[in-house]
């Protein structure tokens, strides 16, 4: 008994060290627990209500903004136009595409009476935003009061997508976040993609429930027409690149945003090549110096924890070792052990709602790379 007692004496520097290892576990629990978990929770308890009261019925403009996307457009834009929904329009802005986009467009008008699209010419001007211009463009010639955003290579998974966003707006709701998944496929970056995703979208969800609304995305995005005008569409943004992003944090607060976590408003996003994603992260970079720093700060924290927290014991392991401090080490792998089961348990039941896929074996190396590809992202912002 003794012996296994002296086994527990550590000196100050194993203390210490230790001490830090447990401090970043437990703030890494919080994250799962008050962040990760919140948003599969709250989605089962709504669904489980059938209380839910079904919005008025106002017309629906949908915008989509293209550019050289005939083929996306072929597969989802069918999808997009048979919706349940009593009244909707889709507004395609062919934003100087060179392929056979105004050829499919055409086409499709002549089978869906509620499909308009323009096109937008192609300039070299490069003081002219032209992604800000094809929106505005969408913007002015949708007549319904409710504006719905999506983008070509997106699809929605049911017939509800319209509907479900639309029963989230009420009398003190103007904003509707929704949630768009990246389809699953076998390549690595996919699957580091679909976990990324997940993790930055549970957390933007949680800042809408905290009152913090922090961004939102065109992949999928309901608001009030009248917002658009209210804030001068995208005049103060024009300087600023991917600025019609962050347009959206600027007309959302604490009051008058809501996020859809039902499973019929998801939108599918095919990323089967790696440029699109990386568009995708760029584009937040490029924002993300402008938007809420306490927010920022605070998801910032979870991967700085988290990256410590894997040096720390890989650090406790090796000195344990050499030492031979086996109680230091089993203590150590023990608290790893038990975050990463919460992991595991948080992050499929999450991933599993919010059609991500699945993550077991591959959970601990994507844990350590997902950090490291944001801080290349963001490096790379500044080159």
């Amino acid at each position: 008994m003794t012996e296994i007692l002296s086994s527990f004496e550590f000196n100050l520097t194993e203390i210490v060290g230790f001490s830090v290892f447990v401090l970043l576990f437990i703030i890494q629990l919080l994250y799962y627990f008050l962040y990760y978990r919140k948003p599969y929770r709250r989605a089962t308890k709504e669904t489980e209500d059938t209380g839910k009261a079904t919005q008025p019925m106002q017309k629906v403009s949908v915008i989509i903004v293209s550019e050289n996307e005939v083929d996306s457009l072929s597969e989802n834009l069918p999808v997009i136009l048979e919706q349940e929904f009593f009244d909707y329009e889709v507004i395609v802005v062919n934003n100087g595409s060179t392929d056979e986009s105004d050829v499919l467009l055409r086409s499709l008008e002549l089978r869906y009476p509620n499909l308009y699209h323009t096109y937008l010419p192609y300039s070299n001007d490069k003081k002219m935003d032209r992604r800000k211009l094809a929106l505005t463009i969408g913007v002015k010639a949708a007549t319904g009061d409710i504006l719905l955003f999506t983008e070509p290579y997106c699809k929605p998974v049911s017939k509800n997508w319209i509907s479900s966003m639309v029963n989230e707006l009420s009398s003190d709701k103007d904003v509707v976040l929704g949630y768009s998944c990246f389809k699953e496929n076998k390549k690595f970056f996919n699957r580091l993609a679909r976990f990324d995703n997940l993790l930055f979208s549970m957390q933007c969800i949680c800042s809408v429930f905290n009152k913090k609304p922090y961004i939102g995305n065109y992949r999928n995005l309901l608001f009030r027409k009248h917002l658009f005008f209210d804030h001068k569409g995208y005049a103060s943004l024009l300087n600023i690149e991917s600025g019609e992003d962050l347009f959206i944090s600027r007309i959302m607060d604490e009051s008058n945003t809501s996020v859809s976590l039902v499973q019929d408003s998801f939108m599918e996003t095919d990323i089967e090549g790696l440029s699109l994603w990386r568009q995708i992260k760029r584009s937040f970079c490029s924002i993300r110096p402008y938007l809420n720093k306490r927010v920022t700060a605070l998801f910032s924290l979870e991967a700085i924890t988290r990256s410590a927290f894997y040096l720390l014991f890989i650090a406790l392991v090796v000195y344990s070792i050499f030492f031979s401090q086996w109680a230091l080490l089993g203590l150590s792998v023990f608290l790893f052990l038990l975050r990463l089961t919460t992991q595991l348990i948080i992050l499929n039941k999450s991933s599993q709602y919010f059609f991500s896929g699945k993550f077991y074996f591959s959970l601990p190396l994507l844990d350590i790379i997902q950090p490291l590809y944001n801080m290349r992202f963001r490096g790379r912002r500044f080159k």
